[in-house]
């Protein structure tokens, strides 16, 4: 079971690894290619400045969070986890906006912080987007523990594999040993990422009805945890093993639930179809600013020529 309790942790801290990498990965290729290899001291004071302040803003929160029991640990349960997962909401709708000219918009930057003598800019980019990576990894690990009922060791453990695999495939991509379609990363893990949140959002409606703070209009619409249940090991011994399994996997990532009030089976595909809409059309919208711009650049070459 040791396995399966460290998959989500270290797909989460894969994936949100792996994007803060990305970009200090873009950074440091520009900063190669252009030959201004003096400026990465700049983009390594941000990235361990950022790592420093994520971790303790993981302590704090975690402290605040332990700090709670019975119907006000539930509330704020709750109310943190709608909180957080709105907040992740507004990264994600940010990488549907910018994820398909991240690169051009990173090397414009860097060059501009360059160009005018704000070297430390390039501290404070590297910065901000990394301790972005952060704050969300702290906040959907949190959710993801409380939801799935992942222990502290394995959520550490999972994390730390997953980072370590982020920073791996980084190496790959700035040696040049391998390629990653940007577009399509940011693409499908925001995908992955909306179905997190709606089960974030989800569940703290969840905590907030059993608080008794929310009314649920039907407290059971159904009940399948025969069938699949959402936690492992299950008290029915006639469930087999790998449902357990599955179920408690679907319960951590996406906040399964097998017996839903009628209130979070409304939110839950409110909130899937409204993300959905809004990230794909701020998607498609940039992906046609871009090719605009770039149709326009090469109209200018060629009359240049």
């Amino acid at each position: 079971m040791l396995i399966i309790d460290l998959m989500v942790p270290l797909f989460l801290a894969f994936r949100e690894g792996l994007e803060a990498i990305l970009v200090v990965v873009l950074i440091l290729l520009y900063l190669k290619k252009t030959d201004q290899r003096f400026y990465y001291k700049y983009v390594y004071i941000g990235s361990i400045l950022a790592i420093f302040s994520s971790v303790i803003f993981a302590i704090v929160f975690t402290a605040i969070f332990r700090g709670f029991s019975g119907t006000a640990e539930q509330i704020f349960e709750g109310v943190a986890f709608i909180i957080s997962g709105l907040f992740v909401v507004t990264l994600v709708l940010w990488m549907s906006k910018e994820g398909p000219k991240m690169k051009k918009h990173l090397e414009e930057k860097v060059e501009l912080s360059i160009e005018t003598g704000r070297v430390l800019s390039i501290s404070i980019l590297t910065y901000v987007i990394i301790i972005r990576e952060g704050i969300e990894l702290v906040l959907l690990l949190t959710g993801a523990t409380s939801v799935g009922s992942l222990n502290q060791v394995d959520v550490i453990l999972g994390s730390l594999i997953g980072l370590g695999i982020s920073v791996g495939l980084g190496l790959l991509i700035y040696f040049g040993v391998k390629n990653i379609n940007l577009s399509k990363f940011f693409k499908v893990t925001n995908v992955i990422l909306i179905l997190f949140v709606a089960g974030l959002i989800t569940y703290g409606i969840h905590e907030l009805i059993e608080a008794g703070v929310v009314n649920p209009i039907i407290q059971e619409v159904w009940n399948i945890k025969h069938i699949l249940p959402d936690k492992f090991p299950d008290d029915n011994p006639l469930t087999p093993e790998w449902l357990e399994i599955i179920g408690s996997l679907l319960k951590a990532l996406f906040g399964y639930n097998a017996n839903p009030s009628l209130l979070e089976l409304i939110i839950y595909p409110s909130i899937l179809i409204s993300i959905g809409i809004i990230s794909l059309k701020l998607w498609k919208r940039t992906n046609a600013t871009l090719l605009m711009e770039l149709e326009e650049e090469k109209q200018t070459k060629i009359s240049l020529d």
